[in-house]
């Protein structure tokens, strides 16, 4: 099937409407969002700081973005504004994992060296823990919810922002940490093609929670919406993007609709409560 361009539909083609920001590189490739892109008619653009819009910004009013590769804290935070700028598309991915059992999620895997001495999350107590990014899921709030579900404060352990999943992970190896909390799909591929990380002993797998979200402007229709989540879904058992999502260690697209995010909501409530106590 030819997924080029020259055959979307003629709304794909207005300069308003092909603007694609990934929050999630470098943990997730580059090429299977420059794959995504051909397949729906988007130039895509990398926001490699954070894995979200952080609070106060909004790249659908800032950047003039149509569609946004998110973390789901994001996309819950930014949905749950007065006048939300911002609506799901409903396609996610799966990941190549046994305890995803199939479905859109994945897990905060909290990692260290075989020769640390952490052996479970008690251990924790004091210990140099990498986070990917005060946004992040699976690398920062993963972790925050689970202090939280057991009486803790941040304060328990030593929390360092390392910037991304995989400087998170090479610091680990590297003797840099004691422990990190990473996204448990960039965990797989990387240890994939890399010993070291391979190597590399997961205590806990903190979730599941829901995958990152695709999200789209809030002003897009919902035949535009359709149009990009019948695209995805038709391309992502063959060809191109099945080879860039397996590279990922991911299975293949799914459906998902608003519901299979309020874990996260409901969780992101009881912390923020909790902080306001």
């Amino acid at each position: 099937m030819d997924f080029g361009v020259d055959i979307l539909p003629d709304f794909f083609h207005r300069r308003s409407m092909n603007r694609l920001i990934s929050y999630l590189t470098p943990g997730f490739p580059v090429s299977l969002f420059e794959s995504i892109g051909r397949i729906i008619g988007a130039r895509v653009q990398y926001e490699t700081r954070y894995s979200g819009p952080v609070r106060g910004s909004d790249p659908f009013i800032d950047d003039g973005a149509q569609l946004a590769w998110v973390c789901s804290t994001s996309f819950v935070d930014m949905a749950n504004k007065g006048d939300p700028s911002v609506q799901l598309v409903g396609v996610a991915w799966v990941p190549d994992d046994p305890d995803a059992a199939g479905r859109a999620v994945y897990f905060g895997d909290v990692v260290t060296r075989p020769d640390s001495g952490i052996t479970t999350f008690d251990d924790l107590r004091g210990k140099r823990v990498g986070c990917n990014d005060p946004v992040s899921l699976s690398g920062y709030y993963s972790l925050m919810f689970e202090l939280d579900d057991r009486g803790l404060d941040e304060d328990y352990l030593d929390v360092i922002f390392t910037g991304g999943h995989q400087a998170s992970l090479t610091a680990v190896c590297n003797g840099e940490l004691d422990a990190a909390i990473v996204d448990s799909i960039v965990r797989t591929a990387r240890e994939r093609v890399d010993s070291a990380t391979k190597e590399l002993v997961v205590i806990e797998r903190l979730g599941p929670w829901p995958v990152q979200a695709l999200i789209a402007r809030g002003s897009m229709s919902r035949d535009e919406l359709a149009t990009v989540r019948e695209r995805l879904l038709g391309a992502s058992c063959d060809g191109e993007l099945r080879d860039q999502l397996e590279t990922a260690a991911l299975s293949h697209l799914t459906e998902v609709s608003l519901d299979h995010y309020a874990p996260v909501q409901a969780a992101m409530n009881r912390l923020n409560k909790r902080k306001t106590r």
